[in-house]
């Protein structure tokens, strides 16, 4: 029986053609579906180098006239340039304290306001990094509020204070649910949130108690001032808008907990929560304009910087469009993000590794 070896050998080369094919094919498929992917969700973007503490911690950051102050749940407080670096005059050596410090610093008059974990506010002087003066409270200090030459703060023992940036105590107001958030400053009034579930409105002159609203879920996000009402969010996942008269007005039911405050540009608001949730808010008639999911649950306040809103989701930092919501650009890090914050034309970004990145706005 004659064998055709040809035959066969063209038919194997047939074959191996056909495989060939397909997977070229293959790649094309995928190298479109990455294309199709990245034009639907953003292109994502390297991060720039910037400052990095000496080991992994969580981080707030503050600006000034002249810097950023950044504050390690360690006990490290910096001050560094617009840049990053460090400041050529004062803070030669971050002051550091062994309790640490909890929430972001604030800026009253010439002295940076630092809440700390053994039941003491201290100041530090902006121009030197000396501490100035230091005021014992019955509970720890988890965040500052500052206006002007005054700092206001809450305690985990529900307490209010009212202080002047050379430490004199004006006032002490005691609400008798822990608090866990900033206050919000306004002309009269000092608004403050409980875990209780309460909204307080305290007088900024003696601290007397004016009114105070309840929305049954613990608030940990501080209020934030809207376009025409306080917007405050909470753990059952509303977002409430209360008169100036501390009449609550109506809420806006989210998916997550509401942990971070709302982002607010004049008037655009911005909420996120637990389930990575984004919402714009039409605060008039708090309704929906637009909602975007992301992967991750928000990690810091949403940032409005004209036609972009800026989003920390687990390790990322994401770029949204305010008209649509669509993303825009995503730049990943390698830790989850502590806080952001926009000042000196730039986007600041820590995140929970101690590392802090500046993006500038006018080139991003």
């Amino acid at each position: 029986m004659r064998v055709d070896y040809r035959s066969r050998w063209q038919q194997k080369r047939r074959v191996r053609a056909s495989r060939t094919r397909l997977i070229l094919i293959g790649i094309v498929a995928a190298l479109v579906i990455v294309i199709v992917l990245a034009s639907l969700h953003g292109a994502s973007r390297s991060v720039e180098a910037g400052y990095s503490f000496l080991r992994p911690v969580i981080v707030w950051m503050q600006a000034t006239e002249d810097g950023v102050l950044l504050s390690a749940r360690s006990g490290s407080l910096v001050k560094l340039t617009p840049e990053l670096t460090e400041v050529e005059a004062g803070w030669g050596h971050p002051f550091t304290h062994p309790a640490g410090f909890w929430g972001r610093p604030a800026v009253a008059g010439n002295r940076v306001l630092i809440g700390c974990g053994d039941v003491r506010l201290r100041a530090v002087d902006v121009a030197t990094g000396l501490q100035t003066w230091e005021v014992r409270v019955e509970g720890s200090v988890p965040a500052v509020s500052a206006c002007g030459e005054y700092g206001y703060f809450p305690t985990s023992t529900g307490d209010v204070y009212a202080v002047t940036s050379e430490g004199e105590v004006i006032w002490g107001t005691r609400l008798g649910d822990e608090i866990a958030s900033a206050p919000l400053i306004r002309e009269e009034t000092v608004i403050i949130s409980t875990l209780k579930g309460e909204v307080a409105c305290l007088d900024r002159g003696t601290g007397e108690i004016l009114w105070q609203a309840e929305v049954e879920a613990p608030v940990y996000a501080s209020p934030r001032r809207g376009p025409s009402h306080i917007l405050v969010g909470d753990d059952a996942g509303r977002l409430h808008s209360i008169t100036r008269d501390g009449e609550l007005r109506t809420s806006l039911q989210l998916e997550g907990l509401i942990r971070h405050p709302v982002g607010v540009h004049e008037a655009i608001v911005i909420a996120g929560d637990s389930s990575g949730l984004i919402v714009r808010v039409n605060p008039s008639e708090m309704s929906e304009i637009w909602r975007t999911r992301l992967q991750g649950p928000l990690s810091a306040e949403p940032v409005v910087t004209g036609d972009t809103v800026w989003c920390g989701v687990g390790r990322r930092l994401v770029e949204l469009c305010v008209e649509s919501g669509d993303l825009l650009n995503t730049r990943v890090a390698e830790a989850h993000t502590s806080d952001l914050l926009v000042a000196h034309g730039r986007i600041y970004w820590a995140t929970a590794d101690g590392r802090i990145r500046a993006v500038a706005l006018d080139r991003h």
